[in-house]
Formats: C-alpha cells, sequence, structure tokens
C-alpha cells in the first residue's frame, strides 16, 4: 500500500486532471517543444508488479508536471511542432518500473554493432477503412511523405487505425514496432460512447499485445452535444486505462501529428536499439500480428463476460481483463464466492485483493451484482 501522504498526492493529482477535462478548453500540458506530450510508460505491460500506482504521471500516461505549459492553441488544441523522442516521450518514463531495463519496449532483432536505422526503415502504416474527410487516402499519404521524408503504406489493419513497422533493409522483414493508434472524430467518439463501441475498440486494442496504446481525438469537443460525455471518457481512458489520449484539431492536424509521432518513434529505436537488444521482448512479424489479431474476431464466454463486467460502475477495460484471466466466466467467479461462505466482506475484496488492476470500488459493484443481487 502506498504511504498517506503519496496516496493524497496522487489522489489529488487525478482529481485536478478531471477538473481539467471538464473545462471547455483543456488541452494535456504540452513539452517546451510545444508539442502534446507522449509518455513512455509500462501501463500495458503484463509484466506490472503493482509498485507503482494505477493512477498517477508515470503509469497512468499524464504528462510530468514540470513540462512546459505555454504554446498556442487552436479549439482547444495543441499546434504541432517537431520534437525529439526526449521531449515527446519524458525521461520519467523510465522509472515506473524502477530500471530502464523493464520500460524498454519490444524491440526488432539485432546484430552486434548493428545500428537500428542501418538495419532498418521505420513505415507508417494507415489502416484501409480510415477516412480523412474529402482528402483521399493517397493524397494524405502523398502530405505526409511530402512533409516528413517518411514511407508511408495502407493496409488493411486487423486493429487500429495506424501502426509502425520496421522493415529489415537486407531481408525485408516487417517486425511490427511497439505502438499503434485508434482514431476517433468527436462525433464518432460521441455516436461510439453511446452504443459501447469504444469499450469493445479498447478492449481489442488492450488484448493485441502492443504496449503503447495511443487514442487520439479529433475536432473539438465542445461542438458535440454530449460534450461532457466525450471529456469523461478522453479522462478515463487516460487516466484510468493507461491510454494515450492525443487531440488534434482536424484532418491537416492529424497528418501532421502522425508525422511529429514517426519522427519521435524513429528516435526511441535509434537511442535503445543496442541497449535493449538484450533485454526486450522481440518484435512480431506482420505476419505474426494479423494472426494474432485474428483471433481477436473469435468471441468467447470470456469476451461476453468482459464487456458485460465493463458496464460495472468503476470497473474499466483492465480491470474487467484482469478479473476474466482469474475467473473466465460468470459461473466461475460466482463459485469462487461461494468458497468464501458467506463472510460479504471478504467476497466485497475478493477481486481487490486477486488482483492490482480491480480498486475496491469495482470489487464491491461486481459482487453486488453477481452475487449480492443475484
Amino acid at each position: 500500500m502506498l504511504p498517506v501522504k503519496k496516496e493524497h498526492a496522487e489522489m489529488a493529482a487525478a482529481d485536478e486532471t478531471a477538473l481539467k477535462w471538464a473545462k471547455a478548453d483543456y488541452v494535456r500540458p504540452l513539452t517546451a517543444a510545444g508539442h502534446p506530450a507522449v509518455v513512455l510508460s509500462d501501463s500495458d505491460s503484463d509484466e506490472y508488479d503493482g509498485s507503482s500506482p494505477l493512477i498517477g504521471s508515470e503509469r497512468s500516461g499524464l504528462p510530468n508536471s514540470k513540462a512546459g505549459s505555454s504554446s498556442s492553441f487552436d479549439n482547444g488544441c495543441a499546434t504541432n511542432s517537431p520534437l525529439s523522442s526526449r521531449e515527446m516521450f519524458g525521461q520519467q518514463s523510465f522509472s515506473a518500473m524502477g530500471s530502464a531495463e523493464k520500460s524498454l519496449l519490444a524491440m526488432p532483432p539485432h546484430q552486434s554493432n548493428e545500428s537500428f536505422l542501418k538495419a532498418y526503415e521505420v513505415v507508417l502504416i494507415l489502416d484501409d477503412r480510415d477516412t480523412f474527410g474529402p482528402r483521399s487516402r493517397r493524397k494524405v499519404v502523398d502530405n505526409i511523405r511530402s512533409q516528413f521524408n517518411i514511407p508511408v503504406e495502407i493496409k488493411h489493419l486487423p486493429v487500429g487505425d495506424a501502426l509502425w513497422i520496421a522493415r529489415h533493409k537486407e531481408l525485408d522483414t516487417d517486425y511490427v514496432l511497439d505502438f499503434i493508434v485508434e482514431r476517433e472524430n468527436v462525433d464518432d467518439l460521441l455516436g461510439s460512447i453511446k452504443d459501447n463501441r469504444y469499450k469493445d475498440q479498447k478492449l481489442r486494442l488492450k488484448k493485441c499485445g502492443l504496449r503503447k496504446l495511443i487514442y487520439l481525438v479529433e475536432g473539438d469537443v465542445n461542438t458535440v452535444d454530449g460534450s461532457e460525455s466525450v471529456k469523461t471518457a478522453c479522462f478515463t481512458t487516460e487516466v484510468l486505462e493507461g491510454f494515450d489520449v492525443q487531440r488534434t484539431t482536424g484532418y491537416a492536424d492529424t497528418e501532421k501529428k502522425y508525422g511529429h509521432l514517426t519522427g519521435s518513434i524513429i528516435d526511441y529505436y535509434s537511442r535503445n536499439f543496442s541497449a535493449g537488444a538484450d533485454t526486450s521482448r522481440l518484435c512480431v512479424t506482420y505476419d505474426e500480428f494479423v494472426k494474432r489479431c485474428s483471433d481477436l474476431e473469435k468471441v468467447t464466454m470470456s469476451d461476453i463476460f468482459a464487456l458485460q463486467l465493463m458496464q460495472v460502475p468503476q470497473v474499466t477495460e483492465e480491470a474487467a481483463l484482469a478479473v476474466t484471466s482469474l475467473y473466465p466466466t460468470l459461473l466461475s467467479l460466482a463459485k469462487a464466492y461461494t468458497m468464501l461462505d458467506g463472510d460479504r466482506r471478504a467476497q466485497e475484496e475478493m477481486l481487490k485483493k486477486k488482483s492490482d488492476m480491480v480498486n475496491t470500488g469495482a470489487s464491491k459493484n461486481i459482487f453486488k451484482l453477481i452475487w449480492a443481487e443475484g
């Protein structure tokens, strides 16, 4: 358990962030370069050991409070400008698990004395179903290529709207880097909130195996009737569920965002390629990634149970997945409650004690829904 003073500080930080999301003109703090910070963290790691708080600047993906905050805004969204991955990702990320080695993302295969840029070319991949208003996909690709001098391709992605591959220059093998983007304009996001599609989208991203999950919200949230619902969704997606929420003003701004993210990802892998070669997970090939994600299309009883749990107050995607990893079906969870011989307090606290991903309120609410009111 966190010391009382630190726990209070973390709660205060979360409350402050909630207040900012509630304001009409909120945008996440900027780095000195004037671009929204993207913080590398272990929020989506299967290796999380509970030593870091669930809510906090390192674990949640929130930017460091010391990051610069003065810049120009357009409809509540920051303007884009080039920056290094140190500025984009921040150095505080490496303290989340206590060491740089544990914080390094998956790396493509590495030969001794081989530099990243000598061996690989980073390619931005856009989903062939993603639209950019009146712009054709080919025009979007040409715009990003010409502005940022980076290769861009269009493929039928099994999950997400954009990701990055490292293509080996000699073997021509594609390895999927540890970043993926789900892009929603504010109108579509509001619609997906109403019919719960956005929860299913985030659940699929959580299960795809990539660690750095970016949720890109496009447009001015104040222009939709349900702006408060959108702001609340952005807040919970970032602070409680560990996604990195990014915002852009529109199509052109999104193109720039993809360009800056690509440059920062290249910089990150260039700096960490040698150091992480022996300590990091290996990136899967693109074909392996597609095969892995194809299994996500198969709906299991556990998937249905997870979606049901996500309707319970305070149960996030992470919490639902944690519960279903322990108890794949409602019946198996109900049986676990019966083993506690009617000890209501023990039943209410059971899931919290089983997993750091389930907070006290969620543990209690799940018990009430499944057992006490059953």
